[in-house]
């Protein structure tokens, strides 16, 4: 099985290809091995031709770490709580997952002491029409964003912390696009309170400097005014989204993409109607305490 594995990089800083294995069958160190390392190597990638069931992508990610059941508990697979569904189809009456999902920029449940580490993402129904496919996904690269900032720039970032705000998010999310409820404050206490992180994060395996900030649940720098806050928060938001550090995936049946939440940040695309079916399901695994 080794030997059919080829891993192809994208031209950017980010992002590879990787086919020739089938992973709903176990798969030897060696092989997993090769795996993390691409995926240290780019930040994200995509392992084509995977049409998982819920146990077999839960099994897979694990291999990563300890899995993590998402606080949108109505969204999680009845089969695996650990699988929680990304979709705009409807069951029931009910949305079958979060149709909603990745509307901004952002690092998955970077709003948790401990962020996730890892997401994987596979892909059972693509939107498509007359030969296309939409509901592309953006990933920015966050080392190669530090990594372009000025001196002066990085000195001024050097041990300040954010606030990620998962209740922040819920309420400007339901504000801008109305698809899901506006919470009061009392409702929304069920969810997780702020999480303080650095705004230059050390990434556990590769030691590079990633910056952590995501216009999703950003929301304030610890100490400093507002309206610096603000402005410095805004600057570093279209920063980090220069075309330049940038993939676009587009999505294949059976694609199972996965990505480093340390080292890249995210976003859907929402250009097809809700005639399109979109059906997919995801795994996180934790991470670490961010520093």
């Amino acid at each position: 099985m080794s030997d059919t594995m080829e891993i192809q990089n994208t031209d950017g800083p980010i992002g590879a290809a990787i086919t020739g294995i089938d992973l709903s069958a176990a798969i030897d160190d060696q092989i997993f091995a090769r795996i993390e390392q691409s995926l240290n190597d780019r930040a994200v990638i995509v392992i084509r031709n995977q049409n998982l069931t819920p146990d077999q992508l839960a099994a897979f990610s694990r291999r990563f770490g300890l899995l993590q059941v998402n606080v949108r508990a109505e969204a999680n697979s009845g089969q695996s709580p650990e699988v929680f569904w990304v979709s705009n189809v409807m069951k029931d009456g009910k949305p079958l997952g979060s149709h909603d999902a990745g509307r901004y920029w952002h690092s998955d449940l970077c709003y948790l002491e401990k962020p996730s580490k890892v997401t994987l993402l596979n892909s059972l129904e693509v939107p498509g029409k007359n030969g296309e496919t939409y509901g592309d996904t953006l990933f920015a690269g966050a080392a190669a964003a530090y990594d372009a900032l000025s001196d002066d720039m990085k000195k001024r970032l050097d041990g300040l912390k954010a606030a990620n705000g998962y209740r922040y998010m819920w309420n400007k999310k339901a504000h801008e696009f109305g698809k899901r409820p506006v919470l009061s404050e009392e409702e929304l206490l069920k969810y997780p309170p702020d999480a303080l992180h650095p705004i230059v994060r050390t990434h556990p395996d590769t030691g590079q400097k990633c910056l952590y900030v995501c216009y999703g649940y950003t929301h304030e720098i610890v100490g400093m005014d507002k309206s610096e806050s603000d402005a410095l928060l805004a600057e570093l938001f279209d920063h980090v989204v220069d075309p330049a550090f940038l993939y676009r995936h587009k999505w294949q049946v059976g694609d199972l993409l996965i990505w480093d939440n340390c080292a890249v940040q995210h976003k859907a695309t929402f250009d097809y109607d809700t005639s399109l079916r979109r059906v997919m399901q995801r795994c996180t695994v934790e991470g670490s305490v961010p520093y």
